[in-house]
């Protein structure tokens, strides 16, 4: 990987030019099998399948042009972005071979006639062309699609007085159709890899969201206060959608694919509550009240008919997206020398699906809900002007809020896992360095 970048301006300061250009290149060899839950030698052989090759390009250039005004400021730019993929698993017949090219011009106005009122209006007008060729068994999909879309964007700023101040905005969009990346790779459900396709008619996604907060900070003596609260609403046409298909092949690969729903929301509020009673306190709060539902009923899993205990599975709201979460912030600071902190996430319930069946047939388990608590101590000793030792010590997830539920065995469902990252978990900590 590397990158470039020149930047210069005029004698002015006025006028800001900016010219990059970055790569990357990835070339991998993967192994995505196992045993599927045996041990004969037909199953050695059959596991053999199962390594694969990448090869990935992302290249991306640009040119940026800001030019300052006694108050606004204008920025307009072009940048092109390269992705070329080839994933190739030939134990499977699987092959994805995708050129990415996309095109993008913006400009953006930032508005400030007075102090108390600001606007930033931009756009982005957007070519993006996706060529591809996808391959899992005998089915095979060609994609060449090309997209011209212009994506505007708004925000408004008012400040009603020194501590009350009102946002708003809207934006546009856009999201074409890719078989790779990060979150459309390869798990492991029964022993089996499972791959994803796209479907013959995909389309891009686009997505109108909007949203109004009002954000309130004052002083009292020495007390510092802050809060926020903020509305959002999201509309999403032909979004995406993964579907199992219930097709299973010959050597045992399960089969998803890539599916455009009829439309989805997500729309909800947020909150954000600070205080700080001196400098050696501070408390913040937050939080997410939220809905992430599609506007007619989504299918999850398309039976094929062969197994009569297997039908047709949709879904009403968003899979693995909780409709409540928050944090906490706290930290104590008594001396320059120790400070302890305080922090923690809540996460609520979500549905979350488990592959019971190596057809990719699925259950939806609710979740817990979760809160990771986490403290942490730390004190530092100058033995010279440029020398300091740091102790700190504490503990994550103090409560122990945990996944308890993991799929096991050798024909487990690898994509069963939720919650916090890692269960209770002591650690100490020692730094030695220069003052800085």
């Amino acid at each position: 990987m590397g990158g470039v970048s020149y930047d210069f301006e005029n004698k002015k300061n006025t006028n800001y030019y900016s010219i990059y250009s970055s790569a990357q290149y990835t070339d991998r060899g993967s192994y995505y099998g196992g045993l599927g839950g045996g041990n004969t030698a037909q199953d050695s052989t059959t596991a053999l399948n199962a390594y694969g090759t990448t090869k990935d390009l992302a290249w991306a250039s640009g040119f940026q042009f800001t030019k300052k005004f006694k108050r606004d400021v204008l920025t307009t730019g072009i940048e092109h972005n390269l992705s070329s993929t080839e994933d190739i698993i030939s134990g499977y017949n699987k092959l994805i071979d995708q050129d990415v090219n996309a095109t993008g011009l913006y400009a953006q106005y930032e508005w400030k006639p007075n102090l108390k009122f600001s606007a930033l209006i931009g756009t982005r007008l957007d070519y993006v062309n996706v060529d591809g060729i996808y391959r899992v068994g005998d089915i095979e999909r060609n994609v060449d699609i090309s997209q011209t879309a212009l994506n505007p964007r708004l925000t408004l700023a008012y400040a009603f007085n020194d501590d009350l101040k009102f946002r708003g905005g809207y934006a546009r969009g856009f999201r074409a159709p890719q078989a790779f990346n990060e979150d459309l790779h390869i798990s492991s459900v029964g022993g089996e890899p499972q791959f994803v396709i796209l479907s013959n008619d995909i389309k891009p996604e686009y997505s109108n969201a909007f949203t109004g907060s009002f954000n309130y900070t004052k002083d009292f003596n020495t007390t510092q206060t802050n809060f926020l609260i903020e509305g959002f609403f999201t509309n999403i046409v032909d979004p995406f959608t993964l579907v199992s298909t219930g097709v299973q092949f010959d050597n045992g690969s399960i089969l998803e694919e890539v599916r455009n729903g009829e439309g989805a929301r997500v729309y909800g509020a947020n909150f954000e509550f600070g205080v700080s009673p001196s400098k050696k306190w501070l408390f913040q709060i937050g939080g997410t009240l939220q809905r992430s539902e599609y506007e007619n009923d989504q299918l999850l899993f398309e039976a094929d008919g062969s197994n009569p205990s297997e039908s047709d599975i949709l879904i009403s709201e968003f899979v693995r997206n909780p409709n409540v979460y928050g944090y906490l912030n706290s930290n104590w600071t008594p001396s320059e020398k120790f400070s302890l902190s305080v922090t923690g996430t809540y996460t609520g319930e979500m549905i979350v699906p488990l592959v019971v069946s190596d057809t990719g047939f699925l259950s939806l388990n609710k979740s817990p809900t979760f809160f990771d608590m986490n403290i942490n101590a730390e004190t530092h000793f100058d033995f010279s002007e440029d020398f300091q030792l740091t102790l700190n010590a504490g503990v994550k997830n103090m409560f122990n809020s945990f996944q308890d539920d993991f799929d096991v065995g050798p024909t487990r469902d690898s994509d069963y896992v939720y919650g916090p990252a890692m269960p209770r978990t002591f650690f100490i900590g020692i730094t030695i360095g220069k003052m800085h």
